[in-house]
């Protein structure tokens, strides 16, 4: 059975990268045939940019990396993996400007909080694990960011030390919308001690938000010491390490 199934997926990603093949095949014999057509074309460094963008992710089913003459090593999951963070914060930073209207009602909001948590953790007990999932808990966190801005007295140090975790991330998601220097330390410890993976990233996120408020030098020690500890635990790269990179740069090497 064992061996039946790695068949299977053997079979579907060598159909995979064959269809990839003769994808960007077409695409260039396209761009060569409309470069006879069309000689005077001019294509600008934007358009090439986002063709380039576009193409990343097929690039990876048919190689893990490419050597770049005078740059090195191209790593495609990781040129994937960077497009893909940029992105997440892109849409969260969409729909983070607060109430359209400047009005506030602490009731519905707090319901508003309290529901999108709840579908929070319902989403990631039901739905299986995978890019499918982690887009529909990335618009829950954007929902999260907009609602908690409505929330006149949201007391986010108390949240994050919650059992929820539906309301920790409602706390990062106020956090990342409206830093709070002063709850930095509690943050940085409750980001680099959470542990669930999704959380974790957004709040490490948060602190970077947080982080940008203040001079290098009004950030303790004590929390810069607490990021080192928790970047050199990262036994892999992954999008939470590249935020820990980002944040200590910060410091200058304090």
């Amino acid at each position: 059975m064992a061996e039946g199934e790695r068949g299977r997926r053997a079979g579907a990603a060598w159909i995979r990268r064959r269809g990839v093949a003769v994808v960007l095949t077409c695409l260039g014999v396209g761009a060569a045939v409309l470069h006879v057509l069309a000689p005077g074309l001019r294509i600008d460094g934007v358009t090439v940019m986002l063709l380039a963008v576009a193409v990343v992710p097929w690039l990876g089913d048919l190689f893990r990396s490419i050597e770049v003459p005078g740059i090195g090593r191209i790593e495609f999951r990781d040129i994937e993996r960077r497009i893909d963070a940029v992105q997440r914060t892109a849409n969260a930073a969409l729909v983070g400007d607060g109430p359209e209207d400047g009005t506030v009602d602490d009731t519905a909001a707090w319901d508003a909080v309290r529901e999108l948590a709840a579908e929070y953790v319902n989403v990631r007990l039901q739905q299986r694990s995978g890019p499918a999932r982690n887009h529909r808990m990335d618009q829950i966190f954007a929902r999260l960011v907009r609602v908690t801005q409505r929330v006149r007295d949201f007391d986010a140090g108390t949240l994050l030390g919650s059992q929820d975790a539906g309301l920790r991330l409602a706390a990062y998601a106020r956090l990342y919308a409206l830093p709070e220097p002063e709850v930095l330390g509690a943050l940085v410890d409750a980001a680099t001690g959470e542990p669930l993976p999704f959380n974790q990233y957004w709040a490490l996120q948060a602190v970077g938000r947080c982080v940008d408020d203040l001079e290098a030098e009004q950030v303790p020690l004590s929390v810069v010491r607490r990021l080192e500890q928790f970047r050199s635990g990262l036994l892999r790269a992954n999008d939470r390490r590249e935020i820990a990179d980002r944040v200590l740069a910060r410091f200058g090497g304090r």
